[in-house]
């Protein structure tokens, strides 16, 4: 079917949020829900965006696009030696939710009259830092994308014309808002032992890495920002606000700062 001006709640909707205990089953059902639960999305030959908004959303959409197109092979890898088949699943599954992020993107530069790349920089530097350590650190840095694409996506759900894309992208953002949920869950069952010092320090890192891949994406993205009427500063508050919210969950810091209010 094609995807209509009311957009349907998926199971990222009703996910619950919070800090209960990491199960793999109980993901594995939300994502088998949320296969179920998607509809089929068909764009047009064209869609109603602006020239002036058009090229630069192109830009930025094929940058997008080539980073969800991902095979996931290390992530995989890394999954299998927690020895947690479900788990493993609900990686897979994971993954196939990105590609279809990207088959989705995919239709929309289309509709705008753009093209696909088959590179692009910021995709290998992604690649380059997820693959440094071990499953931890993948996550790490596939959580700061995934970050800025919520973010990013958002945006344009909010401030394009066409209703089409505009539910598109509302549907991604409630993937990407599951995604994240499932991450911070994972790493927070892996760090809710460790000491505070140890977690403060991870935290540190982290951020560090989060903010210079920020900055870098703002720079990179001004001029879609600008033409959606989003000021640069905005954008950055906004990420800036999701990651303090999804690292302090993550690393079970949380408590620490509601406890010092």
């Amino acid at each position: 079917m094609i995807l209509n001006n009311s957009v349907e709640p998926k199971a990222a909707s009703t996910l619950a949020c919070g800090n209960e205990t990491f199960s793999s089953r109980r993901w594995l059902a939300y994502f088998q829900e949320n296969k179920k639960a998607c509809p089929n999305i068909v764009f047009p030959c064209t869609v109603n965006v602006s020239q002036t908004v058009r090229e630069p959303l192109i830009r930025s959409l094929q940058r997008f696009q080539i980073g969800e197109t991902g095979e996931g092979k290390h992530l995989k890898k890394f999954a299998s030696k927690m020895h947690d088949p479900v788990y493993e699943q609900c990686i897979d599954m994971f993954i196939k939710e990105e590609q279809h992020h990207a088959r989705i993107l995919a239709q929309m530069i289309a509709a705008m009259d753009g093209t696909l790349l088959s590179w692009h920089w910021s995709d290998l530097v992604f690649i380059g830092l997820r693959r440094l350590l071990h499953l931890k650190t993948e996550i790490f840095i596939l959580l700061v994308a995934e970050v800025i694409g919520k973010c990013f996506y958002r945006v344009c759900s909010a401030h394009l014309e066409d209703a089409l894309l505009s539910d598109a992208f509302s549907l991604i953002v409630l993937d990407e808002l599951g995604h994240l949920e499932f991450h911070c869950g994972f790493l927070r069952s892996q760090f809710e032992s460790s000491p505070i010092l140890v977690r403060q320090f991870v935290l540190f890192c982290w951020s560090f890495i989060f903010y210079c891949a920020g900055c870098v994406f703002v720079a990179d993205h001004k001029q879609a920002l600008t033409v959606l009427n989003v000021p640069p500063r905005q954008f950055l508050k906004e990420l800036s606000a999701t990651f303090r919210i999804c690292s302090h969950r993550a690393l079970a810091l949380e408590m620490k700062i509601e406890q010092a209010k």
